[in-house]
Order: structure tokens, then sequence, then C-alpha cells
């Protein structure tokens, strides 16, 4: 019993030591809270222009991607709400500072409607030094004033590496900058701002 015994302790040894090593290696799912946060304009552009703001959500694939990890396929990144509940509010809010005259009803009010294609936040099937998260998010814009109507694609992507896996707090961070970073980069488009301050035919 004693020769048995000494044989079975280091396996037992040998058996936990993998399985911490596995759960360290492991991610658990996550629900991100999407809560954007806009910088306070510079200027106010909008000239009190009358415009009506909806936001949409045409993601074809609802998860953002894999946090890695032993189990990838199940630390799956998701969205804790709805994306149109929970950005539409917020853009509203910007396009306030930025002098626009929200929800207005006059019949020279601009519908201003933002569909989101994608959003992308996923450590990729691949081995290497440091921890990568591709990051993705594009938008379609619908903008109608009466017969006149602008459209346009907006789109950031890009790479980041980081020393570790990041930590949740850090991944909501990560995809509510690259919320604001799609929108303000369409916001930025000049033909866009024309068409919204009604100067396309200028």
């Amino acid at each position: 019993m004693t020769a048995i015994h000494s044989v079975i302790k280091p396996l037992v040894a040998v058996a936990v030591a993998a399985a911490v090593l596995l759960a360290a290696c492991a991610q658990s799912p996550q629900k991100i809270t999407l809560a954007p946060s806009f910088p306070a304009p510079e200027q106010a552009i909008g000239n009190k222009q009358p415009v009506h703001v909806r936001v949409s959500d045409d993601r074809r694939d609802k998860v953002l991607g894999s946090r890695g990890g032993a189990y990838r396929d199940t630390a799956l990144i998701t969205l804790g709400e709805s994306l149109s509940l929970a950005i539409q509010p917020a853009l509203k809010d910007h396009l306030k500072a930025l002098g626009f005259e929200v929800d207005s009803l006059s019949p020279q009010t601009t519908d201003l409607h933002v569909v989101f294609e994608s959003l992308v936040y996923n450590h990729p099937d691949t081995d290497g030094v440091g921890h990568p998260m591709d990051m993705e998010a594009q938008v379609r814009v619908e903008a109608v004033r009466q017969n006149s109507r602008y459209e346009g694609r907006y789109k950031i992507k890009r790479q980041e590496k980081f020393f570790n896996a990041p930590s949740e707090p850090h991944n909501e961070e990560m995809v509510n900058k690259l919320v604001v970073d799609v929108l303000e980069n369409m916001l930025a488009d000049a033909k866009l701002q024309n068409f919204l301050l009604d100067k396309s035919n200028d």
C-alpha cells in the first residue's frame, strides 16, 4: 500500500498542476456595457439645424469576438444590452453639444439614420508574443431631408497588442472607444456636415 500510495501522490500533484495551468489559460465569457462618452466639441457647428437621430443594429453577428484562452469558442464577448438603445441617447447628446436642434418637428428636419454594420473586438486564434486584439467598427449613414438624400459608410479597423490579456474593464473601455471613434469619423465627413447644415447646394 505504501509503494502504491507513493506513486499515486505524484500523479495527483501533476494532475492538479495541469488543471491549475489550464484554468489560468481559460477566459470567461463577458458582456460589455455600452456607454459611449464623446469628448466635448471644440466648437458648436450645428447652427441650430434641426435633426432627428436614429440608431439601428444591422450586424450579422451579434458576438463581438472571443477573449481567447484555452476555451476561446466559449469565452465570447457580447453586448449586455441593445446596441441601439445604448448608443442613440449618447449620439443625440453629442449632436446637441455640436449645436444641432435634436428631435425638432420642423419640416426642414434631417432624418439621420445611423446603421451599425459591424462591431468587432476579437483575440485572433494565433500564436505569438503578447495578446493582440482585432478591432473593427463600420456604420452606414442615411441622411434624408424632404427630397434630398445623403449616404455614406465609415469604418475604423486596427489591431492593438497587449502584454497580457486585457482585464474586463479594459475591454469595456476599448469597445466604447471604438464606437466613439467610428461615430466621430462619420461626423467629421465634410459632405455629411454640409448636408446636415443644408449647404449641399452652396
